[in-house]
């Protein structure tokens, strides 16, 4: 009986150590295709383009959202050949006026991945098609750290709402 009792023991233990794995760490905001988004780098890049924007409340959300949609992108640009460099980034976020204005950020290496996220999306977007896009990225695993909420796949953003552990959300601090 002892033995049964320390078998059903080590069985709860494995399983509760492989249920961990379903969500990221606590260093780890998202992944995408098995691919991390470090708390640090969102960090990093929400306080960068915080600098710039009134809005600060809805930049935690807007920039891990623009991550995980630019690794979407560029999954989806190796998927489909679409090349993303330098100058593509560029006229993306050129032709595109409700990106435009995110250029500024490709020349501050602290939100220039917020430029590129946004840019690499654009220029998928505009090479695969909106529908073919959509169809794919829905595909593309997404485990979000439960202290951001949720993934919700339909509108491919972050559901702020559904925060789950008792650490609140620290807004980026204004510059001094």
């Amino acid at each position: 009986m002892k033995r049964m009792r320390w078998l059903l023991v080590a069985v709860v233990a494995g399983l509760l150590a492989l249920s961990g794995c379903s969500t990221p760490g606590g260093n780890i905001a998202a992944t995408v295709n098995g691919a991390p988004i470090t708390v640090t780098q969102l960090d990093t890049t929400v306080a960068a383009v915080a600098r710039e924007s009134a809005e600060r409340d809805q930049l935690n959300a807007a920039v891990l959202t623009m991550s995980i949609r630019g690794a979407m992108a560029r999954v989806i640009a190796a998927e489909n050949g679409v090349e993303i460099n330098g100058q593509g980034r560029i006229a993306a976020l050129a032709a595109n006026t409700q990106i435009s204005g995110y250029a500024k950020f490709l020349d501050d290496p602290q939100a220039r991945s917020f430029a590129e996220d946004a840019a690499d999306l654009s220029l998928v977007l505009n090479k695969v098609g909106a529908d073919a896009f959509l169809a794919r990225a829905k595909q593309i695993p997404v485990q979000l750290n439960p202290r951001y909420g949720s993934w919700s796949v339909d509108q491919l953003t972050v559901a702020t709402s559904g925060g789950q552990l008792s650490q609140p959300w620290v807004n980026p601090s204004a510059p001094a």
